[in-house]
């Protein structure tokens, strides 16, 4: 299948599309899953996630087939992002093997893809104001608990928790604009 026909076929939930995804790729996230303190149900759990991502994502226009990105690898990305995510939340958290079953091609194409979403987010970090820029630091890149950061700002959990809302809407919002001018 070509990437267009796999594009369309998830959007309109072909289920021949999803059986060639499943196929094409499951193989390939079950070996990065087990490689990486996974099991093979891990493996499933996190396809299944990552198909439903990637299908949400098509549908609300959050992935758009652009400059030659591939949905294979926008999949894969998601899959080792979701997987990731898993993997924090236990105890024995080790960073990821970084080898992978793609091509060196498809494996440029998608970090390329993430580098230049990234960048985008950064630009538009910096777009924030200072208190927003600060409280986002400290909640997502510093890991910092609302209370704390409440407690560092002198202000209530909820005014922070309703800041750190009011922040990343503000974030979505300036991505948002610059997607529809694309």
């Amino acid at each position: 299948m070509t990437n267009q026909e796999i594009f369309d076929g998830i959007a309109r939930r072909d289920n021949r599309t999803f059986l060639y995804l499943y196929n094409e790729y499951q193989g390939q996230i079950q070996r990065m899953v087990e490689k990486n303190s996974g099991s093979v149900e891990d493996a499933l759990d996190i396809f299944q996630e990552g198909i439903i991502a990637l299908w949400t994502n098509i549908k609300q226009g959050k992935f758009q087939l652009r400059d030659n990105a591939k949905v294979s690898s926008y999949l894969f990305s998601l899959c080792r992002n979701l997987w990731i995510s898993k993997l924090r939340k236990r105890k024995d958290f080790k960073p990821l093997d970084e080898s992978n079953e793609l091509s060196d091609k498809e494996e440029t194409e998608a970090m390329l893809t993430q580098h230049e979403m990234i960048s985008e987010l950064e630009r538009h970090f910096r777009q924030l104001g200072e208190s927003c820029r600060k409280l986002l630091s400290l909640f997502y890149y510093q890991k910092v608990s609302l209370k704390a950061i409440a407690q560092q700002l002198e202000i209530t959990e909820k005014t922070a928790k309703n800041n750190k809302y009011r922040c990343m809407q503000n974030l979505r919002s300036l991505y948002q604009k610059n997607v529809a001018k694309s």
